[in-house]
């Protein structure tokens, strides 16, 4: 059994509004991303913040969460999924990765094995990325650890956990990594939905 969980409390400061709420054809990003995950998990979960969780209460998700602490950052959305989880593995995906791609879900899933705690993926060109990140449910201890003491940084949490960075070698997945931050990404995925 895994449980997957959306990423979906930030306040996309850069895009300059909701990010998980921008329509991509008839449908908003964040259903975008739950429909590419939604294969790979028995159970999927959206964690929110307290600005947004109620225009995300329709989603097609098993549970809506809320951040246990608000403006805390990603760190906080996996420690929120990891106390809520009822499953050894975990998948964290943030709510703006509309290339996601299950066979590297898949992959990540499969290398969470023996003490391991974490894995994320390394890009051969581009380095460590820290999504999608798979967490066992032992990581939670460190993880609270790490925010007791104020991080918040998602490289620190991969140096921290006993993590295996899983080496990316196919290009066909690497378009999995790219996040829509900003308004001229969002521009390039409309355009890529119309014309697709």
């Amino acid at each position: 059994m895994v449980t997957g969980f959306i990423l979906a409390g930030g306040r996309s400061s850069r895009m300059g509004r909701e990010k998980a709420l921008l329509p991509v054809g008839d449908r908003r990003l964040i259903e975008l991303v739950i429909q590419r995950v939604r294969p790979a998990v028995e159970r999927l979960m959206v964690i929110a913040g307290a600005h947004n969780a109620t225009p995300l209460h329709d989603l097609p998700a098993d549970a809506i969460l809320m951040d246990l602490k608000t403006d805390h950052g990603p760190l906080m959305g996996i420690y929120t999924g990891l106390m809520h989880t009822e499953t050894p593995l975990n998948v964290f995906v943030p709510c703006d990765m509309p290339w996601i791609e299950g066979r590297l879900v898949a992959l990540l899933l499969s290398s969470c094995r023996g003490d391991v705690e974490a894995v994320a993926s390394l890009h051969p060109l581009e380095g460590a990325q820290p999504f999608p990140l798979v967490c066992h449910v032992r990581a939670c201890r460190a993880i609270g650890a790490l925010l007791d003491r104020g991080e918040r940084s998602l490289q620190s949490l991969l140096h921290q956990l006993r993590t295996q960075l899983v080496k990316i070698e196919e290009p066909g997945l690497w378009r999995s990594f790219r996040n829509i931050n900003t308004v001229s990404d969002y521009a390039k995925l409309t355009e890529a939905t119309v014309t697709r």
